[in-house]
Order: C-alpha cells, then sequence, then structure tokens
C-alpha cells in the first residue's frame, strides 16, 4: 500500500528553468475514485502494453486483447490474454508510446468502460483497488476539457477551461498526497473521464495555452472558481466561503441569461414547506393565507425572511438538493414554487455564460478577465523562476 512510503515519494521542489524552455509534468490521478471497484478489466486500444508486478515482467498485452484483474483479500489475481493466471501484490501497465492508450471496465461493481492514455498502475487500498492513471499533465488537461465543457464549444471556450483547468491542477496538486496521487477524477477535483476522444479544438485550445495560468495581482496562483450559470449575476466568494478573494467579485452576467442553467422550479406542498420551517426554528403560526410564505425573486440574497425569522438560502439549497440558493418563493394554490436561477455556488466564473461569450466572438483573454478581477495571465515557467510555485513530483519506487 501507499501509505508507508509516501515521505520517501513526495518531494516538493521549486524548479528553475530558462526562459524559453517548456517542462513536461507528469501527474497521477486516481480514477474511478468515487467508486470501491474490486475488479476490471484492461483492453490494450492501441499499442502492446508491458505488464509488471512487484517489478517481474509478466508479459506484453498486445493491441486489441485483454487482461482481467481481480482482489482477493491482500493479493491481486491477474489473467492474461492468453488464460494464464499470475498473482501479485501491485501491477503496473505501461505504454510503449505517447499514443498508445487502454479501456479500462470495472466488473465489480460493473460501470461503464472509459479510455485512458499513458500508464495504469494499481495497488490495494482500503480494502477495494486504488487505480491510477500516470499521465503529463496536458494531455490530462484535454480529458478534463472535454469532461467539463463537452464537444460542442467554441474554440475561444475551451482555451478558457484549458487555463482554469491547469490552474486548478496546478494549484491543488497536494491534495491527495496522503493517498499516493496528486488529484481524483471526481468533482471535487476536477471531473476527468479519459482521454478527450471527440474534438480536436479541445487539443488545439490546450496547445495553444500551453502552460498558461491564472495569478492574482501578486503574481500567485489563484483559486480559478466556476460555476455552470450564474442566472445573470455572479457573487463574492465572501458570501459563499468563509474569506473573500480580491478577484472573485460580483458582476453582472447577462451572457448566461437564456442559456439551459439559466432558470430552474420545484413544487412543495404548502404544508411540507411549513412544516420545515417550523423545524429550522422559523416561527409560522397560524397560516390563514399561503400568500405571507412569499418571497419575491429580484435579486440574490443571502436569507429566506419570515415575520423576525430567518433562513439562509443556502441551507434551503442543501436541504433540498436544488440547483443554486438563487430563487425566490411563490405559494400557487396548495403548493409552493422555489423559481430558481443558475446552477451551482454562483462564484468565479459562469461556463454557460463564457461559452455565451465565445459565441458572440469575445478572445478568451476577455472572457477571463470579464469574470475575474485584477488578474494576470501568466505562463507557469514564469512562476517558477519566480519561486512562487511549488510542484509536488512523486518520485517512483
Amino acid at each position: 500500500m501507499f501509505t508507508g512510503k509516501l515521505k520517501n515519494w513526495f518531494l516538493v521542489i521549486f524548479l528553475l528553468v530558462p526562459a524559453g524552455q517548456s517542462f513536461s509534468q507528469d501527474i497521477r490521478i486516481g480514477i474511478f475514485h468515487e467508486h470501491l471497484v474490486n475488479a476490471f478489466l484492461f483492453t490494450s486500444g492501441e499499442g502492446d502494453y508491458r505488464i509488471e508486478t512487484d517489478r517481474i515482467l509478466l508479459g506484453i498485452c498486445p493491441t486489441g486483447e485483454s487482461w482481467y484483474v481481480i482482489r482477493q483479500k491482500d493479493s491481486l489475481f491477474i489473467r492474461d490474454h492468453k488464460g494464464r493466471w499470475h498473482q501479485g501484490m501491485n501491477l503496473h501497465f505501461s505504454a510503449p508510446d505517447e499514443y498508445a492508450y487502454f479501456r479500462l471496465k470495472p466488473a465489480l461493481p460493473v460501470l461503464e468502460s472509459r479510455q485512458y492514455l499513458a500508464d495504469l498502475q494499481v495497488e490495494i487500498s482500503m480494502n477495494s483497488l486504488l487505480m491510477i492513471n500516470e499521465i503529463d499533465m496536458e494531455i490530462y488537461i484535454m480529458g478534463v476539457i472535454e469532461t467539463e465543457a463537452g464537444s460542442r464549444c467554441e474554440l475561444e471556450y475551451y482555451k478558457v477551461q484549458a487555463i482554469l483547468s491547469r490552474t486548478y491542477a496546478f494549484k491543488n496538486l497536494p491534495r491527495h498526497e496522503t493517498e499516493g496521487f496528486h488529484l481524483c477524477d471526481a468533482v471535487h477535483c476536477q471531473a476527468y473521464k479519459g482521454r478527450n476522444i471527440w474534438n480536436e479544438d479541445v487539443e488545439i485550445g490546450t496547445e495553444v495555452t500551453d502552460g498558461l495560468v491564472l495569478a492574482d495581482r501578486d503574481s500567485v496562483l489563484l483559486n480559478p472558481a466556476y460555476h455552470a450559470n450564474s442566472g445573470g449575476e455572479t457573487r463574492g466568494a465572501e458570501d459563499v466561503w468563509l474569506t473573500g478573494k480580491h478577484y472573485l467579485r460580483p458582476v453582472l452576467d447577462p451572457f448566461s441569461l437564456n442559456q439551459p442553467g439559466t432558470k430552474w422550479e420545484k413544487s412543495i406542498p404548502a404544508g411540507d414547506w411549513v412544516r420545515y420551517l417550523q423545524s429550522k426554528g422559523v416561527f409560522v403560526g397560524e397560516l390563514l393565507d399561503t400568500s405571507v410564505l412569499e418571497m419575491p425573486l429580484k435579486q440574490r440574497q443571502d436569507y429566506y425572511l419570515f415575520g423576525q425569522d430567518s433562513l439562509l438560502l443556502s441551507v434551503i439549497r442543501d436541504d433540498y438538493q436544488l440547483r443554486s440558493d438563487f430563487f425566490g418563493v411563490e405559494p400557487k394554490g396548495d403548493q409552493v414554487v422555489l423559481d430558481g436561477r443558475g446552477y451551482g455556488h454562483g462564484v468565479g466564473l459562469s461556463q454557460e455564460g463564457a461559452m455565451e461569450m465565445a459565441r458572440r466572438g469575445y478572445r478568451y483573454t476577455a472572457i477571463l478577465n470579464y469574470y475575474y478581477h485584477q488578474i494576470q495571465i501568466l505562463h507557469y515557467m514564469s512562476l517558477l523562476e519566480a519561486g512562487k510555485l511549488a510542484v509536488d513530483i512523486i518520485n517512483l519506487p
């Protein structure tokens, strides 16, 4: 398992690289991280993969062939493409070249297969399989872009998403350090479902912005907060989190209007709504007219007000699993309708708004400067040279 070796594997270093030189950063991504996978089918999609266990060669998996892996207690049992069984404590699937990719199909539980470029490392951790895609940073970014943005965006938006995703990756490299990898593929890191396969503009957008990241006015990597749709106005970081950031200020956002995520509704029986308010300590008393429950939707606010009491809209959002906490309350007959706007926390860049800006011809630099305040778009090499960026490198055993 990883835990006993981590202090030797992780080295935090400052790299001083001459201007003009590129630096290829390999990172480790925990895949299928939200699932307790105990068996999978590995298929070589392109290239003959070399498979080792405990540094001993088990064999080669040719293009189009499959190997099956299953965990039994503290051991891995591996069936190769010729039907022979092997046993080991860990596995490493090595790609023969940069074009090689593989398909991974979880079998316990059964999940949809995904395609990945580069290498795969597998070990047992916490009574399940820990699967790590070892991949170049820029290739990883391409996969994130397609997962986050889809395959039908303008090229300028892909440039925007590339810079956001790259900034986030560098900012959060140590997030899963104690687990033996840098980032996972879940939304709380960045959604990542494997290699980009649908749109060459994703690759172009990544390559054109190669190495570019967002920094604040002090040349420090910023937190590139973004969400699906602002509903027409973004909000400041201090309205959602404990502290504010000068670059995360509210902006009016007409570009997010008339988009798929702009409006939503949820109907709740009036009696259930009243009981919910009472459970939260709101004094309702004898309700003769449901119209008193109304809260018009005018602009973003923090509280639902009723009489002398109030309730955070963010709490209501969490309890009812709403798309956002930007909504009004409108009684309609025996129902209370939550009339909502936007999708997500509302801080930073609105993805649908940025996509609309790209459709209207705005450059990626203008889009980023619209949603973030007093920022710089820099190559991360300049931050490395200035000693303002630490890169975590895992020294593989």
